[in-house]
């Protein structure tokens, strides 16, 4: 059983899409095609507690329960490595209404590729899930070594694991970033960097640093300042820094304004779940 515990902002981000410009559309829809897999059984309820914290377990014989979840999380898992800031047409509901979803599974010890294959099923026939992907320019940060000499920071040292030799394989892996209430600790490289600082700094982060292999990190920051330019007033107080004077002062790197083209999951038709 692998139990992963979903921070709520890393959830609740959604696409920023004015001023986008489209390079290329796909017409294919989204969904798999045959063969169709599907859950066993499937039970889908609103969950009404107002409780902050999310539970997803995988279990070994297939199926999954997740507790207090919102449709985001659910669409995000299907079609990884999506997050919901790359959505288009999301409607609110779909990030603030939770759900507990219980399945079986046909198949003991499926694969990640047929577990993700039987939650669009899911998707399709409870949520009525339509979507399309789009390849479109928008704003992003180049994540690149701060200075000159390329000299790490405090913050990140070499890992004694081969965090790219397990992303090839479907070996359980501890190359995983745990997030606390303030601070972020473990064994990736630096896509994998770069995918957990796009939930933080709320653009695509596309890894420019030339670093190779698997590194141990370790940041301390703000979850509530907001980036720089925003606007938005920073906190009035904070022991720890934002994420991008962590990224720049404990990691030696530094998170700099771009555009890129990205691939966007846009959300056709989406419905609210009949519960059984």
């Amino acid at each position: 059983m692998r139990t992963v515990d979903l921070p709520l902002t890393a959830m609740l981000l959604l696409a920023a899409t004015a001023g986008v410009v489209t390079e290329q559309r796909s017409t294919a829809p989204a969904t798999a095609t045959a063969p169709r897999l599907a859950f066993t059984v499937v039970s889908v309820r609103r969950n009404m507690t107002n409780d902050v914290g999310s539970n997803i377990m995988d279990r070994a014989d297939g199926g999954f329960t997740m507790l207090n979840v919102p449709v985001s999380a659910l669409i995000a898992r299907a079609y990884s490595p999506a997050v919901p800031l790359d959505m288009v047409g999301l409607p609110r509901w779909a990030t603030t209404d939770r759900y507990d979803v219980s399945t079986t599974s046909p198949i003991a010890n499926p694969t990640a590729d047929q577990r993700r294959d039987m939650l669009r099923t899911l998707l399709a026939d409870r949520f009525k899930l339509v979507a399309h992907t789009d390849r479109r320019e928008q704003a992003a940060y180049d994540l690149v070594m701060a200075r000159a000499d390329r000299r790490l920071g405090p913050g990140i040292t070499s890992a004694t694991v081969d965090c790219e030799e397990k992303a090839a394989t479907t070996a359980p892996s501890r190359c995983r970033l745990v997030e606390g209430s303030n601070k972020v600790e473990g064994d990736t490289t630096m896509v994998r960097l770069a995918s957990f600082l796009r939930t933080v700094a709320g653009r695509p982060v596309v890894d420019k640093t030339g670093l190779k292999g698997s590194y141990h990190v370790t940041i301390t920051y703000d979850r509530a300042a907001p980036p720089p330019g925003s606007g938005a007033a920073p906190p009035a107080f904070s022991a720890v820094p934002s994420i991008f004077t962590a990224v720049q002062e404990q990691l030696g790197m530094k998170l700099e304004p771009s555009r890129a083209f990205e691939e966007l999951l846009v959300i056709d038709r989406l419905e609210r779940p009949s519960e059984n």
